[in-house]
């Protein structure tokens, strides 16, 4: 049976090969931009769910992906970012940061290894309220549908120890991605005030400021209002230096430092269509972006 996964699925293998062939045409930039990649699970997953995305790039694609940007491009530190870009200097290579949403224990065991093999460096946003818990999270719908008949490493979210070996690892930086993973069209300003300070709170206590320094919204698109301009003043209020979003582009000088755009990584991605989004091949993107809709997961 076709669904809308299988749909997805396809869509985005033809606009990466749209994407490819743009690159091909345009040839590689010079100018001074960064490609932010967003991953969420990183997990050995052998089926495709018609209905619900799980949001998942296999270990052995997810390397593949690593190794194309390690090679094509020059992975930097999120938190790095602002001052690279603030720099006026054209890179010599595309730069490319790596950043993973929710706080999967998979992050843990199948990235680090591989972002270690390739002295990679990827920011990891957890939702506080989710470390240590032993059951799916609340919001990872494919998790709590699969959990009984999955291996828990597919669904499991990190622990505070987990998170302590990957900063231990120094290929790691944690961020948060709010406590309780709210979106900003159901709350409140006080429930969003909450959701920055309670997890930057946590975060400090748990790990150290350097953790608390970053910020990663849920659901993330400003254009479908879940990130507002209550929300951004939350983040910048509760103490954070830098946030990102899901908004569709390249991150420039003259991106908002507290919504900065990313790019999905996609599970078929592959090493040539890594290399157009580093280069900011995105026209194709852009037109498929406009038909998201305000539920995401």
């Amino acid at each position: 049976m076709i669904g809308r996964i299988h749909i997805k699925h396809a869509i985005k293998h033809v606009t990466g090969r749209m994407a490819v062939a743009q690159q091909t045409l345009t040839g590689v930039s010079a100018t001074n931009q960064a490609c932010i990649l967003a991953y969420h699970r990183i997990a050995d997953i052998d089926f495709i769910d018609s209905r619900v995305d799980d949001w998942n790039v296999r270990p052995d694609m997810f390397e593949q992906q690593i190794r194309a940007a390690s090679e094509f491009g020059e992975i930097i530190p999120l938190a790095d970012l602002p001052a690279k870009l603030s720099s006026k200097r054209p890179p010599q290579r595309p730069w490319v940061c790596l950043t993973f949403d929710d706080g999967f224990a998979n992050f843990y065991l199948n990235a680090v290894p591989i972002l270690k093999r390739y002295n990679a460096h990827a920011t990891l946003f957890v939702a506080t309220s989710q470390v240590d818990a032993v059951q799916p999270m609340p919001f990872d719908r494919w998790g709590n549908q699969y959990a009984p008949q999955m291996s828990a490493e597919t669904w499991r979210p990190i622990t505070w120890d987990e998170l302590q070996c990957c900063l231990d690892s120094t290929v790691v930086s944690i961020g948060s991605h709010s406590h309780q993973h709210q979106n900003a069209l159901e709350c409140s300003a006080e429930q969003l005030n909450d959701e920055a300070e309670r997890s930057r709170d946590i975060l400090i206590s748990k790990l150290g400021r350097e953790s608390a320094r970053l910020y990663a919204y849920p659901y993330g698109s400003t254009r479908l209002g879940q990130v507002n301009d209550a929300y951004v003043a939350s983040v910048k209020r509760a103490g954070y230096e830098l946030a990102v979003s899901t908004d569709l582009g390249m991150a420039k000088d003259s991106s908002d430092r507290f919504a900065m755009p990313r790019i999905e990584a996609h599970p078929l991605d592959n090493a040539a269509i890594i290399r157009a989004k580093m280069n900011g091949s995105l026209s194709p993107y852009l037109f498929t972006d406009r038909l998201r809709k305000s539920r995401r997961r």
